[in-house]
């Protein structure tokens, strides 16, 4: 099956844009990580090559949104906000019930998402790092 990226590119932009709205209203934007984690975790087995990656996404989203790390472009939290969006909307490109094939155009929008930020996902994951050998060294506690 080949994917028509201009089509699919054209509902993220949208995607996106709605991210741009939402992420003024801190509420909105919470609930749309929480709903799309739902989803994630309700579908992980077809999300299985691509977990970790969208693992990583929720956490920087939620962080940001909660003022946690702040330290990430804003046109980067919109991508990625934008590409939960995508993964969020049951009726995309590939509508999300189609059996074997409904997740391919939200792991194809996940992945570039991904591919797009990944300087912004590395500076994030050395900060969440060192988060939590700081939370483990005031606790009394040895971090490694």
């Amino acid at each position: 099956m080949k994917l028509n990226k201009a089509k699919i590119l054209g509902f993220f932009k949208k995607s996106e844009s709605k991210a741009t709205i939402i992420l003024n209203d801190k509420t909105k934007a919470s609930n749309t990580i929480k709903d799309a984690l739902g989803k994630a975790v309700t579908n992980k087995g077809d999300l299985e090559g691509i977990w970790a990656k969208l693992v990583l996404l929720f956490a920087v989203a939620k962080d940001y949104v909660n003022g946690d790390y702040t330290e990430i472009p804003k046109r980067s939290i919109i991508a990625i906000l934008g590409g939960l969006i995508y993964f969020l909307s049951p009726v995309d490109v590939i509508p999300d019930f189609v059996p074997f094939l409904g997740f391919i155009d939200d792991i194809y929008i996940l992945n570039l998402v991904y591919r797009q930020v990944i300087k912004d996902l590395e500076k994030y994951k050395a900060w969440k790092d060192a988060q939590i050998k700081f939370i483990g060294n005031a606790d009394g506690s040895t971090a490694t």
